[in-house]
């Protein structure tokens, strides 16, 4: 018996088929190569992201132990004993590289000082800081930043003028309260009325947030804009002679600080500022830390108290 013939549609349905078959096969294996190779991908950036996080902790204990070696009785910047302002820059260590900046923290206005937590009253002079220096930076309203950050600092509930209470952070959404206590980094600005991220990022290299501060300005580290806003007696032009004599030498003696300042900027001058709001020596500093593995990177940053290498805060971004 004769098998039957394959008629010519039926062989073009059989190659279609197997075309198909083929087709699918190789998407299915082109899927499966592209997904291997995305897992690979993750799974290097993983292990070099956590590579680069233990070389920015690294930095961190680095920049500690910098600190630690500085024992002279001054703290300056572009001051070749100072080994603290250098920085390391991308230095290369094992399979990656780590970059260390340290900031004096005490060349800055101190937020807490805006209330006193121990007399419980605000501070009209580190109010009046604050506020030219809002000024100077040309943000909104002043006024209302620094009664909304009284407000979050004391611990009554009876808001400033311009201030807010809990009765106005439970409406937010989400809700939330004031701390009634000391700020505890930067960032804890924004949960305060008014100040947005812009506003945050433009104060951010001026102020700082440590608990236990004295309040005294480090006159060798402190920016053009602290210095001017620190004393009501200090003039734009005062704080350009006392830049320019900066660069060349350091205050490196508070018993010496008039004397220096007379140099500096003038006796005049020198005599108008009220000396026991400055200082040369600081305690405490931010260190910044980035670690980097291939495309795997991690930024550390930590403040510390050099007076007994004392940790007080730590983030990892």
């Amino acid at each position: 018996m004769k098998k039957p013939m394959r008629t010519g549609n039926e062989r073009g349905m059989v190659l279609l088929l197997v075309l198909v078959v083929v087709a699918l096969l190789s998407a299915l294996l082109s899927e499966f190569a592209f997904s291997t190779l995305i897992d690979m991908r993750l799974t290097e950036t993983f292990r070099d992201t956590t590579r680069a996080q233990y070389l920015a902790r690294g930095g961190i204990t680095a920049g500690r132990m910098i600190l630690q070696t500085d024992t002279n009785g001054y703290d300056a910047r572009n001051d070749p004993k100072e080994l603290w302002s250098i920085g390391v820059q991308d230095y290369p260590l094992a399979e990656g590289t780590v970059s260390v900046r340290i900031d004096d923290l005490d060349g800055r206005l101190p937020l807490n000082k805006l209330y006193n937590q121990s007399g419980d009253f605000p501070d009209q002079a580190y109010i009046d800081r604050f506020k030219g220096l809002c000024g100077d930076l040309a943000l909104d309203n002043p006024d209302a930043l620094a009664d909304a950050l009284i407000d979050w600092l004391d611990p009554n509930h009876t808001p400033e003028a311009g201030g807010a209470e809990d009765a106005y952070y439970r409406s937010l959404n989400p809700p939330h309260e004031a701390t009634d206590g000391s700020l505890r980094s930067i960032d804890e600005l924004r949960l305060i009325r008014g100040f947005d991220a812009e506003t945050v990022e433009q104060l951010r290299p001026f102020v700082h947030s440590v608990v236990g501060s004295d309040g005294k300005l480090n006159i060798n580290t402190a920016s053009p804009e602290v210095l001017l806003i620190w004393n009501p007696a200090m003039t734009s032009t005062m704080v350009e002679d006392l830049l320019s004599w900066r660069d060349k030498d350091t205050f490196k003696s508070f018993n010496n600080l008039n004397a220096d300042l007379t140099v500096a900027i003038g006796q005049n001058s020198a005599n108008a500022l009220t000396l026991d709001n400055y200082k040369v020596k600081s305690s405490y500093y931010l260190i910044n830390s980035q670690g980097r593995v291939n495309d795997g990177a991690r930024r550390m940053q930590a403040i510390v108290n050099k007076t007994g290498d004392k940790l007080l805060w730590q983030k990892v971004n």
